[in-house]
């Protein structure tokens, strides 16, 4: 299990560096993508339509994004799952935080300059609200699909949680403020933390549950790979 997120990972990976890297150089295929599905998802713009998708585009922002991974790493820490508490609230916090802030500064794309419905001030690439929501709802989603034993519940949380990333980072393109290529580099990106974060879990669980255990602290952090 470890090496089939490891190897995902990787490809995801991979395909976000392909993205930056054609984004960096100017690359016609990036053009080509961006406008094709700016033309797509901008065709039936509304008033009524874009007032909607600005609030409800939020459920993957940065900022709503902490509040909720503070809301999940206390109800963690309320089951002594101390481990899990500070996995989950660090991957968010490092991945959709402070990475994607950095190759924000790199990359140093501006906002599309076409019809723009909302207003951002920082750069494009990569999308902040499509990385967030990818880490935060992918982690959720994957954790409890590996914990759960059920098939049509394992379906169904992952069809949600797709469900409400594709949302978020369609939602980002309707109100023209990302390309499409700066969300879909933050789903790629945010998709390799979800995996590689997994398996880092996984490795380091049991030693800190070791040593918490060597503090007189119990921990009911859970093994995610059988």
């Amino acid at each position: 299990m470890k090496k089939t997120f490891n190897i995902t990972a990787f490809i995801f990976l991979i395909i976000f560096l392909i993205i930056a890297a054609g984004v960096m150089t100017g690359s016609r295929w990036v053009e080509k993508i961006d406008l094709s599905l700016i033309s797509l998802l901008q065709a039936n713009v509304t008033e009524t339509g874009a007032s909607v998708i600005s609030i409800l585009t939020n459920i993957g922002g940065v900022e709503e994004i902490i509040i909720f991974t503070l809301a999940a790493v206390i109800i963690l820490f309320i089951r002594k799952m101390y481990v899990a508490g500070f996995w989950f609230g660090l991957t968010v916090f490092v991945s959709p935080g402070v990475l994607v802030s950095i190759i924000k500064l790199i990359v140093d794309r501006d906002r599309p300059d076409f019809l723009r419905l909302a207003f951002e001030s920082s750069q494009s690439f990569p999308s902040g609200h499509s990385t967030a929501s990818t880490v935060f709802y992918g982690l959720i989603a994957v954790s409890l699909i590996l914990l759960i034993h059920t098939l049509w519940k394992r379906v169904l949380i992952g069809i949600l949680a797709f469900a409400l990333i594709s949302f978020v980072m369609a939602s980002r393109i309707y109100l023209g403020v990302h390309f499409p290529t700066d969300v879909l580099a933050g789903f790629s990106f945010g998709t390799a933390s979800v995996l590689f974060s997994l398996v880092l879990y996984q490795s380091v669980r049991t030693k800190f549950q070791a040593w918490l255990s060597s503090k007189n602290i119990q921990d009911k952090s859970p093994s995610l790979f059988q």
